[in-house]
Formats: C-alpha cells, structure tokens, sequence
C-alpha cells in the first residue's frame, strides 16, 4: 500500500513528494525513540511476570512453613510489590501505544501543511496539482503510519520473545547426545577410567577410578558435597562426564542409545516421586491389572513393607493417593517408591538416601528385604545411615570429589581413620 502510493505521489509531483518523503522520515525520530522504550518496558514485564509466579509457586509450595512461623504476610508484601511492578511496566506500555495511536494524524496533518505551504510560497508551485499528490502521499503516510503502531505493538510482546529464543538456545545447546547402540541387558560390569565432572567452573569430582561388578552392591558414603550422588547420576547416564569415560559392558556410554539403558534402571531418590493416582497405578506405572502384574504387584509392596497398610485401605491398590501424595506420610510415600523400582524389570538399582526418611523399624524392615536383593540386581547405594550400607560388597568413602578409600565395611573402618569416626559418631 505504502510503495503503491508512493509511487503515484512521485509520478504526480516529484518534488512535492520528496519534501513529504522527508517529512515523514523525520517522524522516524520520535517513532525509534518509542520503540527503544517500549522494547525495555517489555524486558522488564517478562522479568517481572517470572519473578511473580517463581514467588507464588513457592507460597503453594512452603506454605505450611510460612503459616507456622507467621513469615506470610512479609512474603505476601513481597507478592504485591511484585504486581506493583509488573502493574507499573504494563502502564508504561499503554502509554507508549496511546501516544503513538493519538499522535499518528496530527503528525501526518502537519508534515503535509509544512510541505503545502513551502511549495505554494517558496516553489509557487500550483495547488491543483498539490492536493492530486496530497490524496496519494496521505494514504501512504496514513499506512507507514499505522505500520509503526502495528510494530510498536509487536514490541510489546519483544521481551517475552528474546527470553524465549534464549532459553530455546540455551536448551539446544544442553541437548542430550543419544548414541545409536540399543541397550539390551547388564550383562558384566561399569568402568570409569579417569573421570571428572564439573558444574560450570567448579570441579565435582576429579579422576574417578571404578569398576562396578554385575550383581554386587556398592555403597557410596562421605560428607554432603563430597560428590556421592553426582557419582551415580553419572553412572545412570542423567549427565555427560566432563573429562574421561563410562563404558557399560565395554560399550562407551555415549554410543549406548539412552533410552533403552535408563529402562534397565531402578532409580529410588531422597525425595519420592508420587503421581496423583491410584496406588496401583503409582507402582505398575499404569500397567495392565493382569493376574501376573496383580501378583508382582503385591510382592513389590510386601518388599517395601508397606502391603499391610495398603489391605487397611478400604479401596485397597485402588486408593488414589491424592496431589503428589498429600494423602499418605513422607514415609509412605518413600515406601511406595521403593516399591515401584521393585515391580520394574531392572538389573541396576540405585537408591540415593531413600531410606532416610523412614523411621527406624521401617528402615531395619526394608534392609532386610533390600539385602534379600543382593545378587539379583547390581545395588549402587548412597546414604547418610552407615547401618544401611554394612552388608554392600564394597564402600567407596568420598572426600572433595576423589575416592579417598574403599573396600568392605569391616575393612575400611580398620584403615581408614575418617570413615572409622564417622561411623563412631553415628554409635554404629
């Protein structure tokens, strides 16, 4: 429309349409200025809407804590100082939008004027022939015009855009590498040969030497931040190795097609993961109630220690557990957990403090049927507890990233002067 107007207006009458051309050129001044201010008002909604629903997420999520400790009203100030802002950008780009939409024909009107009467006084040029031009270059001018007010209206949504293409940048260049070998079965062992791992710039664990047995168990101990969970979450495949390599079974593991080896795994975390289902559903994830799922079923929880409180329901496996679980104990939900990794057809089961949520009896109950696993399932344990971790084949003691020392329980306790007091200090 712009460029066909345009046109016209030259054929018309050159000159006059230049000085228009210029005129309206000018209005680009104001329009870019616009435009700068609303594409960071823009940056600052986006900030702003993150900062306000981060906030509310963790006023659902703590909000037994901040209730209990009075602390909900100054987290309450805090939402609302949020709004306020949010509220304040907003404002901001209204005004830009109004300015630019009440601003658009009285700038048309004066450029024209301006043009008009510099051609009648300075050029004598004849009106006719003015007002000709004028009616293309005005529908010309109204359309560039209403053009700006069109972009400027997609800048307002700039912000969210660039954050958006970031993040989707940011996730391309986190992609996970998937190698192309299907991953069959566990059949021999892990070996890690030189192994770090960093977040960043800081280094988490420095040249880690392993090799992990199929059908044994191992035990990973030392103090928080030592490296233990990182360490199997390594093994597991959840995170590429910084330097060195994990083959499975002599296959590098980043030729091993994902998938296919996070299946043969049983992952047992210090938080439990419940869906907001039926028991049964939780355990099987969503199989078929056939006779055999019912019996491995059944066994799974008798393993847990938890059958006994599933018969007391009066739905019994049918029971649904509610929103992640708000219908059952932390306990519960730890045992039912347990009990999933326990139906799965697995060779490896790693457990990260998943026990150190359940009181004592429990606990002594589920080791013993998690001792019951050896020799079924290749155990790669993490824990806290040292009474957990007795009967493991081998314990890897941690310090600052690095295999401080290793070997049997018994064992480490005589040669190993750290992991002796530790083992004091909990009067194991």
């Amino acid at each position: 429309m712009v460029f066909v107007y345009l046109i016209l207006a030259f054929f018309t009458d050159p000159q006059f349409a230049l000085l228009v051309a210029v005129g309206g050129g000018a209005t680009n001044l104001l329009y870019n200025r616009v435009y700068k201010k609303t594409k960071e008002t823009s940056k600052k909604i986006t900030s702003g809407g993150h900062t306000f629903q981060g906030m509310l997420i963790q006023k659902v999520a703590f909000y037994k804590y901040l209730k209990a400790t009075g602390f909900i009203k100054t987290y309450e100030l805090r939402l609302r100082e949020a709004v306020d802002y949010i509220v304040k950008s907003n404002k901001k780009i209204g005004f830009y939008n109004a300015l630019l939409v009440a601003a658009r024909e009285p700038m048309v009107i004066f450029v024209v004027v301006v043009v008009i009467i510099v051609q009648v006084n300075v050029f004598s040029q004849q009106l006719g022939v003015i007002i000709l031009s004028l009616l293309f270059f005005y529908r010309s001018l109204n359309s560039l015009v209403m053009m700006q007010t069109q972009w400027n209206g997609f800048l307002n949504l700039s912000g969210s855009l660039e954050n958006m293409t970031a993040f989707m940048k940011e996730l391309q260049s986190q992609k996970e590498s998937n190698g192309v070998v299907p991953f069959e079965k566990f059949e021999d062992s892990i070996c890690l040969d030189n192994v770090g791992f960093s977040y960043g710039n800081k280094m988490v664990l420095t040249e880690i030497d392993l090799t992990i047995k199929k059908n044994k168990a191992y035990a990973f101990v030392g103090e928080s931040g030592s490296g233990k969970s990182t360490l199997v979450n390594l093994i597991a495949g959840l995170m590429p190795v910084s330097t060195g390599s994990i083959t499975v079974d002599g296959l590098d593991l980043e030729e091993v097609e994902k998938l296919s080896f996070k299946k043969r795994i049983g992952y047992i975390a210090q938080e439990p993961v419940i869906f907001s289902d039926t028991i049964f559903n939780n355990v099987t994830q969503w199989s078929e109630p056939t006779p055999e799922n019912q019996k491995r079923f059944w066994k799974a929880l008798e393993q847990a220690a938890i059958a006994d409180f599933v018969l007391s329901l009066p739905e019994k496996e049918n029971a649904n557990l509610g929103s992640a679980g708000i219908l059952i104990s932390g306990g519960q939900k730890q045992r039912l957990s347990i009990a999933r990794e326990l139906f799965k057809d697995i060779d490896i089961l790693i457990m990260d403090e998943a026990t150190s949520a359940l009181d004592s009896e429990t606990e002594k109950i589920i080791q013993e049927n998690i001792e019951k696993l050896k020799g079924r399932y290749t155990l790669l344990i993490v824990a806290h507890r040292l009474s957990t971790i007795k009967s493991a084949d081998e314990v890897i003691l941690l310090n600052h990233g690095q295999i401080e020392n290793r070997g049997a329980f018994s064992d480490l306790i005589r040669r190993s002067d750290s992991f002796q007091k530790m083992v004091q200090l909990q009067e194991i």
